[in-house]
């Protein structure tokens, strides 16, 4: 009976684990779709597609100088530090944390030029899709 109950217990982690890489599920759901929307933003921005990174920011995200962020703005920022610091070599996302529609991702971002350093992201769900809404670099 043990044997039984313990083979049970191993199948359905198993399952979880299947489901879970599968993006089937409450935790593939809540944790891999703001992970999977972050790498696809960093990957835009590692080959220098902008337009396709500025896709993944939320409408309300403003400038440094308190205007709208518009994606001609962003475009020249990010622009902007590819030229000072290189391009992005390499990123990881070390630490991510999801509360039913928000979550909290640091990302580990490495350019051809500089020192790594994190970037604090926060992420909403607005109609059933992610977006960022708050970055403190790119």
């Amino acid at each position: 009976m043990l044997g039984i109950f313990g083979g049970l217990i191993v199948l359905s982690c198993a399952l979880c684990g299947i489901f879970f890489a599968l993006g089937i599920g409450f935790f593939a759901k809540t944790v891999a779709a703001p992970t999977s929307l972050v790498d696809q933003y960093y990957t835009s921005i590692k080959n220098q597609n902008y337009d396709t990174a500025y896709s993944y920011l939320g409408p309300n995200l403003t400038a440094s100088n308190g205007q709208p962020l518009t994606q001609n703005l962003y475009t020249t920022a990010a622009q902007a530090l590819d030229t000072e610091q290189g391009q992005v070599s390499s990123f990881s996302i070390p630490n991510i944390s999801v509360n039913n529609d928000t979550a909290s991702i640091t990302v580990s971002v490495k350019r051809a030029n500089a020192p790594a350093y994190d970037v604090h992201l926060q992420l909403r769900r607005e109609g059933g899709n992610w977006k960022i809404t708050s970055y403190d670099n790119i």
